[in-house]
């Protein structure tokens, strides 16, 4: 990757964002961009993983504003890009986004609308906050792999949600439809098992159904599984549900949205800076909607950490 002017806001599009929605609006998305007056270059994310080599390459480069044009998982990757740069040069980072994917749940809590114009003007106000992000090690058959998160990451049934999203996504399918298929799908593919947590150092044992850590409070496409979660607290917020029915699961489902299933007898709390997760059976997981496998999981938190471009006030103000 060339050595990079820091002064050039470096786009990172995804064209298979919201089921190509990236590729057939890529040139209004760069009309939008070259009437704004930033200066920019646009790189296309061609495969998966590329978006991790195309951010890490271009920080190595030298470039410290940065751009996502896609959903949730094209955030992801560029963010492990930044954070697996060869030089320790990720603080020196501004982060924004322009939504083109599903979900985009991590815009709802940074209060940046699903509008390509209204997006890009708030990336020429550049008002930014620094958020924490989560560090996971997964471990599987003796490898170690490491991958960082800015939103959510899931475990048990909602990591196997997660990879039938991704694979319906694929298909072309789109909207809410692309969570309710999938939950459907994940029922009937996963069963609970016990698992043991340890949360900063205190050990909890389970039968569990799903655990969701958060640094931000929704996923699944407006989902408040979190819903305390705040990523500019230096804190972890885990939601643990126990093995539960189909009847439990129905039942909560609007809850989901907003945040009150919590209250359930089946569903526990807590707040960490470090969480350990392991079963007898390897548990599956996924971070900000990104398939990590099955292992077992340590996870650590790196506060405020990386700096990001925000919205509307009222975000700050939300989560105050």
């Amino acid at each position: 990757m060339p050595k990079t002017d820091g002064k050039v806001w470096q786009v990172i599009l995804n064209p298979h964002a919201g089921g190509g929605k990236g590729n057939h609006d890529q040139k209004r998305i760069e009309q939008l961009l070259g009437k704004s007056n930033l200066t920019y270059r646009l790189f296309r994310s061609e495969y998966p993983r590329h978006a991790i080599e195309l951010a890490k390459g271009l920080v190595a480069g030298g470039a410290t504003h940065l751009i996502v044009a896609g959903g949730d998982g094209t955030l992801n990757e560029v963010v492990n890009g930044i954070f697996l740069a060869e030089q320790e040069a990720h603080h020196e980072i501004t982060l924004g986004m322009i939504p083109v994917g599903t979900g985009n749940d991590w815009t709802r809590t940074f209060g940046i609308p699903d509008h390509y114009q209204k997006a890009i003007d708030i990336v020429v106000k550049g008002k930014t906050v620094k958020q924490d992000v989560g560090e996971i090690t997964c471990l599987a058959d003796g490898v170690s792999n490491l991958r960082y998160f800015v939103n959510i990451a899931g475990f048990g049934f909602d990591a196997l949600v997660a990879k039938n999203a991704n694979e319906l996504k694929s298909k072309g399918i789109k909207g809410i439809r692309v969570y309710i298929q999938s939950l459907g799908l994940g029922y009937f593919n996963f069963k609970s098992r016990q698992a043991k947590f340890v949360i900063d150092g205190e050990p909890l044992e389970v039968n569990l159904f799903t655990a969701s850590i958060g640094l931000g409070k929704f996923n699944g496409g407006g989902m408040m599984q979190v819903p305390a979660a705040n990523p500019l607290q230096g804190l972890f917020h885990l939601t643990i549900i126990r093995k539960i029915g189909i009847w439990g699961i129905l039942t909560n489902f609007k809850g989901l949205y907003s945040g009150k299933f919590i209250s359930d007898r089946r569903v526990s709390t807590h707040t960490g800076k470090t969480i350990e997760i392991s079963s007898a059976t390897p548990l599956p997981g996924e971070s900000d909607g990104e398939n990590l496998g099955a292992g077992s999981f340590r996870i650590g938190l790196v506060p405020h950490r990386l700096r990001v471009i925000y919205g509307s006030d009222k975000f700050l103000r939300d989560l105050s």
